[in-house]
């Protein structure tokens, strides 16, 4: 009778260890697909981006910003209100 337990303990055992080496290996394998999922979209994004970069005229967002933040700057000293005076002095 002790024979026959452990036997059947061991085959537990061997069912379960099989299970989790199996869930294991799903994991594995849904992890490398999000990776290549999400590698796939990024790097079909990088080639668009350096197409079109190449192949229309697009405008230097960085220059852009700055020829704006001029004119604001600009605008701001044009039309700013004076400061008031303390007549006390």
């Amino acid at each position: 009778m002790g024979l026959t337990l452990k036997i059947f303990w061991a085959r537990k055992l061997a069912k379960r260890t099989e299970i989790s080496v199996t869930g294991c290996r799903f994991e594995q394998e849904n992890l490398v697909m999000g990776l290549i999922r999400s590698s796939f979209s990024f790097l079909t994004g990088t080639m668009f981006g350096v197409y079109v970069a190449q192949s229309y005229n697009v405008p230097n967002i960085k220059k852009l910003a700055d020829t704006g933040l001029l004119i604001a700057k600009h605008m701001e000293q044009t039309y700013r209100k004076p400061k008031k005076r303390d007549d006390d002095e």
